[in-house]
């Protein structure tokens, strides 16, 4: 009884894996993996683009392209995020791009380097070392790790004070910093006359400078000994008196940038099947708050949460393995019921990894079908 039980279970399992497949696709497929290639995969995904198979062959095909590159060849792990941004490997592209674009030199050897200076740090570009030195006239220079000048950009002083004068210490350490992503930015502050703090954030490849100040009166010095000032920020202000400008918690930049990206990464989604790529969330942001409290379903996989936010109708899911959220649907919230695509509920069907959209149109009702295993999308 218990071995026919078995036989049961498993030939109620076949229709799911086998029965979608036909035995020209299923046969082509064994064909790619014995003789592994670009050429073999190439043809298999133009042939079945939509396969169940599909994800493993891309899988095949950008291990072939990733692991023949140079790890150290910066240029060609950029293009390679470039022209496959919905590859498996893409977050250890990203790694490495990270690492290529990470200084190994540390601020006592960055000083060395740079001799007489207010401050200098390391700096690595495309996986090219270099050292910025911050001089008192507010030069920086671009030096090699040997000491050789290889560019040099001037920074203007901003300041409200009558007569510009040379700032008169540094408020903030030199850094680099990475605040919106993978562009790095040289960061630091400056106080000017004891009445005007500055933080910069500056892009020396690009000579972009971008300056935001405090000013007012000098206040005896605070208790850690640093400096005091009161008073406010102009910049701040316009922005303040401006109408037509909304400041926004950052919960929700994160959100907007978050929504952005998706919308950005699949264009064709709910207009075409097949792959659909999913995006990574900051634990801070207002959709990972609104799944927290929403109605969830719970997979084999992943919890899901269907959910309006921002504007759209969106799914976020939970890793049952690492915790991580993920974006996993978006679209721009239905404003009618009776003419558009409303998305009204969401269930995962028995393999507890396909995820069913229920949707109404009006009177008609009909699913998609999103696998969060393979992140792909069918009807």
């Amino acid at each position: 009884m218990k071995v026919r039980a078995m036989l049961l279970a498993a030939l109620l399992l076949l229709p799911a894996c086998l029965n979608a497949q036909t035995k020209g696709e299923t046969s082509l497929y064994a064909k790619t993996l014995k003789k592994p290639g670009l050429k073999s995969a190439a043809k298999f995904l133009k042939k079945y683009p939509e396969s169940v198979y599909a994800p493993k062959v891309l899988r095949l095909r950008d291990s072939i392209l990733f692991f023949a590159l140079d790890p150290e060849d910066a240029e060609g792990v950029k293009a390679f995020r470039k022209d496959y941004p919905e590859s498996p490997f893409r977050e250890l592209a990203d790694e490495r791009i990270a690492r290529h674009n990470t200084s190994a030199i540390a601020k006592e050897d960055a000083l060395k380097v740079a001799g007489d200076c207010l401050d200098a740090v390391g700096w690595k570009k495309d996986n090219v070392e270099h050292v910025l030195a911050l001089d008192k006239d507010f030069t920086v220079r671009i030096l090699s790790p040997a000491g050789e000048i290889q560019a040099s950009r001037s920074i203007s002083v901003h300041t409200l004070l009558a007569e510009v004068q040379t700032p008169s210490e540094l408020a903030l350490p030199l850094e680099v910093v990475a605040p919106l992503g993978t562009r790095r930015y040289l960061h630091f502050a400056y106080l000017n006359g004891g009445t005007e703090y500055v933080e910069v954030l500056y892009l020396p490849e690009e000579d972009i400078i971008n300056q935001a100040m405090f000013y007012g009166t000098a206040m005896q010095p605070a208790a850690d000994g640093g400096f005091r000032i009161e008073g406010q920020s102009p910049e701040d202000m316009r922005i303040r008196e401006n109408p037509s400008l909304v400041q926004i918690s950052k919960a929700d930049l994160l959100t907007d940038n978050a929504i952005r990206w998706w919308m950005e990464k699949n264009p064709r989604a709910g207009k075409a099947f097949g792959k659909i790529i999913f995006g990574s969330l900051d634990p801070e942001s207002s959709i990972v708050a609104a799944f927290k409290k929403a109605r969830k379903e719970k997979g084999k996989n992943c919890t899901a949460a269907l959910f309006d936010i921002r504007g759209y109708t969106v799914i976020c899911t939970q890793s049952r393995k690492d915790g991580g959220y993920s974006l996993a649907w978006c679209e721009p919230r239905c404003k009618n019921k009776y003419r558009d695509n409303f998305l009204n509920s969401i269930y995962f069907e028995s393999d507890g990894v396909t995820l069913a959209m229920f949707y109404y149109r009006g009177r008609t009702t009909f699913k998609y079908r999103l696998s969060t295993a393979s992140q792909t999308l069918r009807k």
